[in-house]
């Protein structure tokens, strides 16, 4: 039931595979549960090394989830998309700000 539960095949079915296609299947699973949880290397498949990719959207929606505004409680950060400056939301809550 561990192969069959998670893909959604009834075991009756699993069952009436060829028994090398069950093999199969169950030799897979037990490759594939020797991967590390935290990074997904697998011990036959050597070193790795790693690059940092920084993405922009990423780095502001961090920014603004450490805000002062967002430590509200209930505060919730939503994405917008495009500059702030053609933003009617962001463009309505400066001018409403200013008064």
């Amino acid at each position: 039931m561990a192969y069959c539960g998670p893909r959604g095949i009834p075991l009756s079915q699993f069952l009436a595979w060829e028994q090398a296609d069950q093999d199969a299947a169950l030799s897979w699973q037990s490759y594939e549960a020797r991967r590390c949880p935290g990074c997904g290397a697998h011990p036959d498949e050597g070193t790795r090394h790693f690059h940092i990719d920084v993405c922009p959207s990423c780095v502001q929606l961090e920014k603004t989830r450490k805000s002062e505004d967002a430590q509200v409680r209930g505060a919730h950060v939503a994405p917008a998309h495009g500059p702030i400056a053609t933003c009617p939301r962001c463009v309505g809550e400066a001018r409403a700000n200013r008064r």
